[in-house]
């Protein structure tokens, strides 16, 4: 078949051929082919060049190719008694009479396959991009071979029992490491191996390898939380158990703040004025003017009450040639001198020279081979006169001097204390908190205030602590997280509370409570507990509960959230509380074969709030809001319930990285609740836990809310 249609082809190519010859406009005379390289040149006229000489023949260079001939027509043909894919190009004058053959070529290899064969090979075994067994197809396109894609049913093994990848196993590497399809089970503190990985309970036992909390970290000298390291975060700065040791001026720094001898202030006197001193390199400077020798400057320098005394300040004749010391231009820097001098020749008139380096005046006094330089003047301690006295292109540097501005009488009384001012430009001030230099500005003192203010402390510096002051009636309950990691801060509170004690007068119109959450009593089987210390009584009996407590450190459950709970639901209208008490129920963490249960049993908690009071909650906490009630109590429904409490406010002592991060139950939420409290940064410090106390006291019941 494929034969007949090449000679059908050549046919249709030559009857193509042959009706070309009548369609020639034009056709060279004569005989000649393609292959003629000279033709005789003649006239216009048909006669042969007369001019040319005898038996010579004018000749020129042929210029006929077939190529450019409209009459030849060039095709490529199949050769005969070859495989198909050989052709040679025949090219035929089409205006001869018949067409001719001017051109034949040797036969070649043209195409790379039989056009007339389009599919020259089916389903050829192959190897996808992807690695998987296939085929494709051979093919013949316009003379070139081509291969299709390689297509394969295979694809990437999936877990469904089915050989997907066409390796001959079924499913491999895609089950789980159980042997089964789908996700891992997740592993549990089971002491089985869940996950199939060999190990068990790995990454849900605590750090101690157990099931449930891991222990909280107290200062014992043991790791109790096993996590490498023995009594982290609650070694004092000094890297010891225990309260830091004050600051004394010896020259090292006792509490480990990174400061030696800091805030350590006194007062001294000298013959010219009482002033402050301060300790510095373990030794007391005192910051008051001392006395020195007169000279004339209009100034009491020797401090005896008299200016300038036994000196003649007035140039004379007898003045002249006299040094007397200077610091001021043209000096650059340290002290020079100044004397009395002529103006004129016969000294009629005197005047006082330029202050100027000792070696201008006196050259002996420059070493040999040194320069004198007269604008350099003699090294001096640093003084408050935009000079620069001490010659190290510095003015005024470093000069600190201590201050107060309130009556003499008040200062280190109640909260007075003094401040400190800077020298700049030759005056005595401070910065504000913008930078700006503000001259006479004693920075950091404390003034007394026109009037005692209810807060516990002697702000007017009279030593007396609010007088006339009323307090109003409020109750106030004390909640204090009693676990492992609460020691210091447990000191501080203490030793503020025993601060208080010593100012406040104790009277019925405050009432004090206790709680305590994370208390262990040990012993039977008991587990922790919310403990209710004392209900609300006056401060001397709280003060006796508080101190005789003992606050064994034990705990790791702080049911902070259900210790809130318990306290104020009386304070709501038993129809709106989310849980009765007779609802919730108390579960077992599940640590150290721990209880968790309150003392009382919580259907019989009932804080005897009074009608007619504010009512005030003070929380001590070094971990998150916790509950172990079911069903839980959560952060939003005790912000419900104190906002739907009559007149309660909330105030929490809890880490600063709890407060500032925004986690949740950080207690900020509850603060902000119902008649607004606050969140304070829990220390170890006792001074400024005793003046956040304070603070609250005169926000709650000296009338501010």
């Amino acid at each position: 078949m494929n034969n007949l249609r090449i000679v059908l082809i050549q046919i249709l190519i030559i009857l193509f051929s042959i009706l070309s010859i009548f369609s020639c406009a034009n056709h060279k005379e004569g005989n000649s082919t393609a292959n003629d390289d000279i033709i005789e040149v003649v006239q216009a006229d048909g006669h042969e060049d007369e001019d040319a000489e005898d038996g010579e023949v004018e000749t020129e260079e042929d210029t006929y190719s077939i190529w450019t001939d409209p009459c030849v027509e060039c095709a490529w043909y199949f050769c005969g008694n070859l495989d198909v894919i050989w052709q040679k190009q025949i090219c035929i004058d089409n205006c001869d009479a018949p067409p001719t053959v001017v051109y034949e070529s040797n036969c070649e290899e043209h195409l790379e396959c039989n056009p007339a064969q389009p599919v020259l090979e089916a389903n050829i075994p192959c190897v996808t991009e992807d690695g998987y067994p296939g085929v494709k197809d051979k093919l013949c396109n316009k003379g070139q071979i081509q291969y299709t894609n390689c297509k394969s049913d295979c694809f990437e093994e999936i877990c469904d029992l089915l050989d997907n990848d066409c390796d001959g196993e079924i499913d491999e590497g895609v089950t789980n490491a159980c042997g089964d399809c789908g996700e891992e089970p997740e592993e549990v503190c089971d002491y089985i191996d869940n996950n199939c990985d060999g190990q068990i309970d790995e990454g849900v036992a605590n750090a101690c390898g157990m099931c449930g909390k891991t222990p909280e970290e107290i200062c014992n000298g043991v790791d109790d939380n096993c996590n490498g390291q023995t009594d982290e975060g609650q070694l004092n700065a000094c890297g010891d158990c225990g309260p830091l040791d004050e600051e004394i001026c010896d020259g090292f720094d006792n509490d480990c703040n990174g400061l030696i001898d800091e805030d350590l202030i006194g007062e001294c006197s000298t013959d010219c004025e009482t002033n402050l001193q301060f300790c510095v390199g373990g030794q007391w400077i005192c910051t008051a003017k001392q006395p020195k020798p007169e000279i004339c400057n209009g100034l009491d320098d020797d401090c005896d009450g008299q200016v300038d005394e036994g000196l003649d300040c007035l140039c004379t004749i007898n003045d002249i040639g006299i040094l007397i010391p200077c610091k001021e231009k043209p000096l650059i820097c340290g002290e020079g001198y100044k004397t009395c001098e002529c103006v004129d020749e016969t000294c009629t008139e005197l005047q006082l020279s330029e202050c100027l380096a000792v070696c201008h005046w006196l050259p002996s006094a420059t070493p040999p081979g040194s320069t004198c330089d007269k604008h350099l003047g003699e090294v001096k301690p640093e003084e408050c006169n935009n000079h620069d006295d001490n010659c190290n292109d510095q003015i005024d540097e470093g000069l600190v001097a201590g201050c107060y501005s309130g009556p003499p009488e008040t200062l280190l009384v109640g909260i007075c204390v003094p401040g400190e001012m800077v020298c700049d430009a030759g005056s005595w001030g401070n910065y504000d908190d913008n930078g700006l230099f503000i001259n006479k500005l004693c920075l950091g003192e404390i003034v007394p205030q026109p009037e005692d203010i209810c807060n516990g402390t002697d702000t007017n510096c009279d030593g007396e602590i609010d007088e006339d002051k009323v307090l109003e009636p409020t109750d106030i309950l004390f909640i204090i997280d009693l676990s492992g990691s609460m020691g210091e801060e447990i000191n501080a509170v203490t030793l503020a509370l025993n601060q208080f004690a010593t100012h406040y007068s104790d009277s019925d119109v405050v009432k004090w409570g206790l709680v305590f959450t994370a208390s262990w009593p040990g012993g039977g089987g008991v587990g922790e507990q919310v403990l209710l210390a004392t209900d609300l009584v006056d401060f001397e009996t709280f003060m006796t509960t508080f101190e005789s407590s003992g606050f064994v450190l034990n705990g790791a459950d702080e049911q902070n959230y259900d210790a809130i709970y318990l306290a104020i639901h009386n304070l709501i209208g038993s129809s709106l509380l989310p849980y009765q008490l007779s609802d919730l129920e108390w579960y077992s963490p599940g640590f150290w074969n721990s209880t968790v249960e309150s003392n009382p049993p919580k259907e019989d908690w009932d804080i005897s709030w009074r009608d007619d009071a504010k009512h005030v909650i003070i929380l001590f906490s070094d971990e998150t809001g916790q509950t172990y009630f079911t069903p839980q109590i959560t952060e939003d429904i005790l912000v419900d319930m104190i906002n739907m409490a009559d007149d309660l406010a909330i105030y929490a002592f809890t880490q600063d990285w709890l407060i500032d991060s925004g986690v949740p139950d950080n207690y900020v939420a509850l603060t902000e609740a119902g008649m607004k409290g606050k969140a304070y940064y829990l220390t170890t410090k006792a001074v400024e836990m005793y003046a956040n106390l304070l603070e609250i006291l005169d926000e709650t019941a000296c009338g501010d809310k």
